[in-house]
């Protein structure tokens, strides 16, 4: 008998990561990271415009982050003074001299978009050719976020958003469904579904109440949800944001935020008589609680799985291998996966 082979996915796919929250980088800051293996820095210079780039002067390798400051638009090597500004040119050295031309300090593409900044990786050193949209927070609360070191991987992860199977297993969700087949754009998928839970906080211990999600994934890092209980009218957005740091260990940001409530008493009728701005920090505390409960159930399951391509499919798990070929345009060809499903075995599963 044999056995699928576990293959080992290659630990740094290309596309668009968080590295930080934007709120964090202060003006003259200067952050230490890894990410993909490397090490890095983020800066926010005196103008206000963030930056990320090597950890290292290219001069003779003094880490930015250990005695480094910003003067001005320019980060200064703590070792000889060397300062770059935010193309990574070398504008002055430590004794008044010209700039040596191979002083070149490599930089990164960020942008800061939705309170967080995220950055580009690919690993032929190709320019973004897509980007992740900027979405309006009027009329919504500001983003609560928390973080986890994870021996996972961002493919892995984001896998999760269509894996309908585990939602009744893992979380004990019921009735789940999906409303509309999931659709490719290029770097984003999109899926929607609906299901049933407890309701918690919101009402009897054991009552069920119905939540419908739309789901998309920018890329395997940057995944955005919106939510929507129709009984209350309450609304969230949730972000998984998946960022590879070194070998096969991720961090794993999560995010969330509360549009503003209109009609308190369609939750409660009590609560008409409590300011609105108590009741949705209460509601966006207790969500946030269930929501990194939830979370956190995946942890020992994706610290200890390995991957199976292909994989023995069934009825009910979800449109699994629809994403597995989405997901391969992050890789180079020769890192890329085989994600074979024979028409047999396709025809058994829709």
């Amino acid at each position: 008998m044999q056995f699928p082979k576990p293959e080992l996915l290659h630990p740094y796919p290309n596309g668009w990561y968080v590295i930080e929250r934007t709120d964090k980088l202060k003006k003259g800051a200067i952050i230490e990271k890894k990410f993909m293996g490397l090490d890095i820095v983020l800066f926010r210079l005196q103008d206000g415009k963030a930056c990320a780039s090597t950890a290292f002067c290219p001069h003779l390798g003094a880490h930015f982050a250990h005695g480094g400051s910003i003067e001005g638009n320019c980060i200064r090597c703590p070792f000889h003074s060397f300062e770059f500004d935010a193309n990574g040119s070398c504008t002055k050295t430590g004794y008044s001299t010209k700039p040596p031309p191979k002083a070149k300090l490599q930089m990164y593409e960020i942008r800061e978009i939705n309170e967080l900044i995220i950055i580009w990786y690919h690993e032929n050193n190709i320019k973004p050719d897509w980007e992740v949209p900027e979405v309006s927070f009027e009329g919504w609360g500001p983003i609560v976020t928390t973080d986890w070191k994870l021996r996972s991987h961002p493919q892995e992860t984001t896998e999760n958003s269509v894996d309908i199977g585990h939602f009744a297993v893992v979380h004990g969700y019921k009735e789940v469904e999906i409303l509309n087949d999931p659709v490719v754009d290029g770097p984003i998928l999109s899926a929607e579904y609906a299901m049933h839970r407890k309701a918690g906080f919101l009402g009897k211990k054991n009552e069920l109440i119905r939540i419908e999600f739309e789901a998309k994934a920018f890329g395997l890092g940057y995944s955005f949800v919106e939510t929507y209980i129709p009984k209350y009218g309450i609304k969230t957005r949730h972000f998984v944001l998946p960022t590879p740091i070194e070998g096969n260990f991720i961090n794993l940001k999560i995010g969330m935020s509360l549009k503003h409530i209109d009609k308190p008493s369609k939750i409660h009728p009590m609560l008409s008589l409590i300011p609105k701005k108590l009741i949705e920090a209460f509601i966006l505390n207790a969500a946030f609680r269930g929501y990194k409960h939830d979370v956190s159930q995946d942890f020992k399951i994706w610290e200890n799985k390995i991957y199976i391509t292909p994989p023995a499919l069934a009825k009910g798990d979800g449109p699994v291998w629809q994403y597995r070929e989405w997901a391969k345009q992050f890789y180079s060809k020769e890192n890329a996966l085989s994600t074979e499903v024979s028409m047999e075995e396709t025809s058994n599963i829709l």
